[in-house]
This record gives structure tokens, sequence and C-alpha cells, in this order.
């Protein structure tokens, strides 16, 4: 763990901003979704100032209507094709954090006024997108960031809103904002309901990928279908462990190990088909389904992934994005006619790694990636939770509760 605060550290900049590989990488930029879960692995080792200093940097990029967007380069252009509304809410989440995790020292509620303004830009942004016929956001693209696979009423997006939402209305309570306290409370909870109504398939007994607007389901396997458990806005070890199950069928990589991000990846036709596709395996994503696992206490598929983890690890302990069989690699290269300068780059970093990876036949892209260390430290260090009072009943048969992470 030490080694992965350490990755995080050095990827902080000296304006506070926290770059999401190191600037020689795939990824030399901010991207606040992946910045604030390396903040909240901060505070889990008691280095909130170092994520006060990013939520300050993040002050000068703020914009009239309060919404963050998906990157920034250096000198704050931001660079996103579409608007991914899950990030604003996963600010105000990265804001109570640094709060919660220090206690509720004096110190860090001096720091919570301090982002009073930019909390309420946030949240009052978020409730903006929420439709009124639907109960639901409808985002172009999400976490995998693609918008083929991913524009409609999306789990992750909707998820991360939900808790974004309750999250500021405890920031609310705490400063005495008792109207936007109780506003916000209840859109987080009418967005919930929404979303384990209308995103929950009753057929599979998992939650949906997304929804489009036509109704179609879009029921490929995905990662991002523990979303309401990885916000912990929904509590529920039946559906958790079904959707556990449902995963490793269809998107467990028998020939290396660790999860693949989605399935059906022919739906997305571009440079990522190989790189984020079936054939590569996501140590973060493979994080995920351990700590998850180890809640529900199911001890051997958690070693399966712990022992992918390992296999994933540079020499250097280094946690990479994705990994890769280098066989597989080759005759990728040989057949891609779209190598732009940036994708150049990164496969000068992948040759270069061949022989890093303790297992000799993978290669890995964008390494170290923040938020892989982000989701060890999680693993190690918080994955006992306690129990919230619950935003409202779920219309799901068991009663889930919005739990701390």
């Amino acid at each position: 763990m030490d080694a992965s605060l350490a990755v995080i550290e050095h990827l902080q900049q000296e304006d506070g901003g926290i770059t999401a590989t190191p600037a020689d990488d795939a990824y030399p930029y901010v991207y606040p979704r992946d910045a604030v879960f390396m903040t909240m692995a901060m505070n889990a080792f008691g280095q909130q100032e170092r994520s006060k200093k990013f939520y300050r940097y993040l002050l000068t990029l703020r914009r009239q209507r309060g919404e963050f967007f998906q990157r920034y380069n250096r000198g704050f252009p931001y660079v996103t094709n579409e608007h991914e509304l899950d990030v604003t809410p996963i600010v105000i989440q990265g804001i109570y954090d640094v709060y919660s995790s220090d206690g509720g020292s004096n110190e860090s509620r001096v720091f919570l006024e301090s982002m009073w303004d930019l909390t309420k830009e946030c949240a009052d942004f978020t409730v903006s997108t929420v439709g009124p016929e639907t109960g639901l956001i409808y985002s172009a693209n999400s976490i995998h960031e693609s918008r083929e696979l991913e524009e409609g009423f999306e789990i992750w997006t909707n998820s991360a809103a939900v808790r974004g939402l309750h999250d500021a209305s405890v920031i609310a309570g705490l400063l005495g904002h008792t109207e936007q306290e109780q506003n916000w409370l209840t859109c987080a909870s009418h967005l919930r309901d929404s979303l384990a109504t209308k995103l929950y398939d009753q057929d599979t007994g998992t939650f949906l990928k997304v929804m489009r607007r036509s109704g179609e389901k879009v029921t490929a396997p995905d990662m991002s279908q523990l979303a309401p458990f990885y916000f912990r806005i929904l509590e529920d070890e039946t559906v958790l462990s079904r959707t556990l199950q449902h995963l490793k069928q269809n998107l467990w990589n028998e020939k290396i190990g660790g999860f693949n991000r989605f399935k059906d990846f022919q739906v997305v036709n571009d440079w990522h088909w190989y790189t984020g596709g079936t054939s590569a395996s996501w140590p973060f994503f493979t994080i995920w389904a351990a700590r998850f696992y180890r809640e529900l206490g199911i001890r051997e598929e958690e070693d399966a992934c712990l022992d992918f983890i390992d296999s994933a690890t540079t020499l250097d302990n280094f946690l990479p994005e994705k990994v890769a069989p280098l066989e597989g690699y080759s005759r990728w290269k040989e057949t891609e006619l779209e190598f732009g300068d940036r994708l150049i780059n990164g496969v000068m970093k992948i040759e270069n790694r061949v022989h890093t990876i303790k297992t000799s036949d993978y290669v890995c892209w964008a390494c170290p990636l923040g938020w892989a260390h982000a989701e060890y430290i999680f693993l190690e260090k918080r994955s006992e939770v306690s129990t919230m009072a619950p935003v409202l009943p779920s219309p799901l048969r068991e009663v889930p509760a919005i739990v701390k992470r």
C-alpha cells in the first residue's frame, strides 16, 4: 500500500492537479474522475492536506453552470467530446470525503466551508441534469468514454449522481443550509428509486448497463453493473452476489485471468478494439471484484482476483490500466491503421515494458495508473463499511441503504 500511495503522491503536480499517469505516459492529463478517487486514497492515509490542494486547484477550473469536464490539459483547456455527467457529482463526493475521513475536525470544517459555493454549484448542476419524465440522468458518455456503448440512461452516471447529491445534502446539513439539505436529499432519493426500478432487470436480477431513450435495454455484461454497490447507494447481498456471478461467467479472462471491462465489444469500432476490449484484462476492475468478494466472504474468487493482480504488477510494483497477451498485441499492431502521435508514444511505452511485468507474456498500457493504485488502497484499508440510514426504502424486494464508503 505504501508503494501505491507513493505513486499517487508522485502524480500530484505543484499546482495541486493530479494526473492520471506520469507525464511521459498515456494520460498526462487531470481527469477529475480519476483524481477524486486518488484523493480518497490519500485521505485513507491521513493525507488530507494534499487532497485539499487538489480541490483548491479545481476552484480554478470553475465554470458558470458548475459542471466539470472529462479532462484538462496544462493551462486548463478542457478536452472532451461530450459532457460526462458522472464527473461533477464525483467531485462532491471527494470534497465530503476530505471532511469525513478526518473525523470532522475543525480544520476539515473550515475546508468544507471554503468549498460550499463549489459544492452548491456542482449539486445544482447535477439536479438540473435529471430528466423530469424519467427521473434519470441521460448522458452521452460514462466511465468507458464510449458514446456508442454508453449513450442513454447509464448505470455508473446515475449511481454517481445519487451518491454525489446525498453527500451534498450531508454537507449542506453540516453547514446549516437546511433548504439545500432537504432539496438535495429528496432529489437523491427520487433518483435512486428511479434507478432501482428502471435500471434493474427483473429477468436477470442484475442492473442494466444502460437504457436507451427508446426503452431498449443494453444487457451486454459490463463491470459498471457494480456501480450501485461501488457507490454504496444500495445494499443487497443477493443482487451483489448474482451480479458478480454474472460478470465472472462472462468477463473473466480464462487465458490470463482478471476481468475484461465489458463484452460484445464489436459495438464500438475504434482503435481500442484490442487494447480496451475483450482481449485486455483491467486490474482496477478486478480489484473492484476482489473487494466485493471479500465483503461477501467468497475467499476462492477473491484469491483468484488477487493472483491476477500480482501477475499484472510490474517489477517496480506499478499497476497498469490494462494488460493483454503479447501475441495478440503483435497482431493488432500489424493491422492498426490509425496510429496518431499519442498512440505511437503509447505503443513505444508498451514495447519498452514487455519485460517489466512479472508474467513475461503480458504487455501493459498506461502504467502506473493512479486510479488502479487508489483501488488497491481501498481494497486494503476500506473494506469495512458502516451503515447509514436509508434515503428511502428501495422498490427492490430487499430494503437497501446508502452506506459510507
